[in-house]
């Protein structure tokens, strides 16, 4: 008959939907299993956050820093430049004092000179007043070459004070402005470090109560997926009553005569199975249609949980702004610039160190010269008393050598006047040098260096910690986006299966093609078998509902149908 070929159309129809029905829901299954373990190690990874905000590291860092912002909070800037430049003065002056030596020396010179000369017209006595010339040369050669030494390590000393004098003033301007700014942005960033703590604890406690959400759609979605293995086990079923149909008709044979009365049973009991199974079909697109409405609605909420999870991470441990990586990275930034300054303090501290030992030992050497200096200064003055004296006993001849001992012992003292206000600078410069390196300053660079190890320790620990937050952080952004981009494409997968259900509407056309006349109305009697092995193959309530509708008082007990049925793997399939 020609409705049996019709019928093994639509059947052979709805099989292939079907076998479509089983793989595109258990891959829709796989990929919410994904979604719910990467969901799962999105809160993980979240309590990780956590708990790395409450550990021992930024604990103690933060305790750490607290204590250097106190330290740097008191620090005042050195008072080194302003050494360096009294240092700097007091070499200036000693440099004036030795160019007035340096004249009154270059003096004594010209007074050899005039000395010689003189000598040579005394007479008998000229040798040894020649002597006397020849003395004053050689003591004028040995000052002249110790005032050149002290000349030239004293420009050494100055040029140093200088370059060290402009160096410290650089570096207190600096640090003027770091001490001002420092303290009070690492204060802010250590009440960031509590604030995030907290920000961190409320967040977490959001996260758990989206936890137990997300479980709940997840569950809601896994008992939406069961309308798969429904849809299967009902086009399973009208597969099996179409077949039960067209056996029928196969079995009535061609028409004999006088058998057109069998011929209209046949047609009208087939006509009737198959609006029953339209029905059966049109019911279950609604029942497809109502459950996959569900699951998209569950796998959005999933989404746009995913996305909260990963922006709440981001307000609670992420960089201000537009920046990247972590908030402890840029309080790492604060403790630097503090670093920077505690190393800054150690550099001057040391640099003044230097300066003053190489000063100090300058001093000394210096000192040396000058008692040599005022030595030669006494050998002069005894000279020119010596010539004045044997210039007496020889009247009016040895008048100009005479005049010339007088003028060489005022050339004696001015040179005596110099070298003790070169030795009180010299004491001066001495006494600063100490300064720069006495105990109490001593005191100030072991507590500054006993700071930067703190900054150390305390960086050190900021570092692992913003290391195991940025980890944990790149971590929940990596798997944050990519849930969501699952969860949408699983989105479109659900979507497309409205296609689904227009292969069951079309089917339950073309079946109502098959039976016209009424819809309502007795069932025949030759389709109350057929109706009674429907009736026992039906497990799924809405059957059995769209049964009692087209064929009150037919639904029966559901019992062991002869085609195939849904089995422990199937629904284990279909809940992953």
């Amino acid at each position: 008959m020609r409705m049996g070929r019709d019928l093994d159309t639509v059947a052979k129809a709805i099989r292939a939907a079907s076998i479509s029905t089983d793989t595109r829901f258990l891959d829709i299954g796989r990929r919410l299993e994904t979604s719910a373990d990467i969901l799962t190690a999105l809160t993980r990874t979240f309590d990780t956050l956590s708990d790395e905000m409450k550990g021992d590291g930024l604990r103690l860092a933060t305790q750490d820093l607290s204590q250097v912002a106190r330290f740097v909070s008191a620090l005042t800037p050195g008072g080194e430049a302003g050494s360096f430049r009294t240092l700097t003065a007091l070499v200036t002056a000693i440099a004036g004092r030795l160019a007035r030596m340096d004249k009154s020396i270059k003096g004594v010179g010209m007074l050899a000179t005039n000395a010689k000369i003189a000598a040579a017209v005394i007479g008998d006595t000229s040798a040894e007043f020649m002597n006397f010339a020849t003395e004053i040369r050689r003591t004028l050669g040995l000052a002249q070459a110790s005032l050149d030494q002290f000349a030239a390590e004293l420009a050494g000393v100055g040029r140093h004070l200088q370059a060290a004098a402009a160096d410290q003033s650089a570096l207190d301007a600096r640090q003027a402005t770091a001490i001002r700014t420092v303290p009070q942005r690492l204060a802010h960033s250590i009440g960031t470090v509590v604030d995030r703590g907290g920000r961190a604890g409320a967040i977490a406690a959001t996260v758990g109560q989206r936890s137990q959400d997300i479980a709940k759609r997840i569950g809601l979605a896994v008992m939406a997926l069961q309308v798969g293995d429904i849809t299967r086990q009902r086009m399973e079923h009208v597969d099996y009553a179409l077949g039960l149909v067209s056996d029928m008709a196969a079995q009535a044979g061609p028409l004999q005569p006088g058998g057109g009365a069998a011929a209209h049973e046949v047609a009208t009991a087939a006509g009737f199975c198959c609006r029953l199974q339209a029905a059966q079909l049109d019911d279950t697109a609604d029942e497809l249609a109502q459950e996959i409405g569900q699951i998209l609605t569950s796998l959005r909420d999933l989404a746009r949980d995913a996305l909260d999870i990963l922006n709440l991470g981001h307000d609670a441990f992420g960089a201000s702004g537009t920046q990247q990586g972590t908030f402890v990275g840029e309080l790492e930034g604060e403790v630097a610039e503090v670093d920077a300054l505690l190393q800054g303090y150690g550099a001057a501290r040391r640099q003044a160190d230097e300066v003053a030992a190489s000063v100090s030992e300058a001093t000394t050497r210096l000192a040396r010269q000058i008692g040599t200096m005022r030595a030669l200064e006494a050998d002069i003055r005894i000279m020119g008393l010596n010539t004045s004296l044997r210039c007496g006993r020889l009247g009016t001849v040895g008048r100009p050598l005479s005049i010339i001992a007088q003028e060489l012992r005022l050339y004696a003292n001015e040179i005596a006047v110099e070298a003790n206000g070169v030795m009180g600078e010299l004491d001066q410069i001495a006494a600063i040098a100490a300064s720069l390196s006495g105990q109490a300053r001593d005191t100030g660079a072991a507590d500054t260096a006993a700071m930067a190890d703190i900054m150390t320790r305390s960086i050190a620990r900021l570092g692992t910690a913003g290391q195991n937050l940025a980890a944990a952080l790149q971590t929940l952004e990596r798997d944050g986006e990519t849930v969501v981009d699952l969860l949408r494409e699983t989105v479109d997968r659900a979507a497309a299966h409205g296609e689904m259900g227009q292969v069951l509407r079309q089917a339950a056309t073309d079946l109502a093609l098959l039976a016209p006349g009424p819809h309502m109305g007795d069932i025949p009697a030759r389709a109350e078998p057929l109706i009674a092995q429907m009736a026992r193959s039906y497990t799924m309530a809405r059957e059995r509902q769209v049964l009692d509708r087209l064929a009150p008082g037919k639904n029966q007990a559901p019992a062991a149908m002869p085609g195939p049925a849904a089995t422990a793997d199937d629904l284990e399939d279909i809940f992953f």
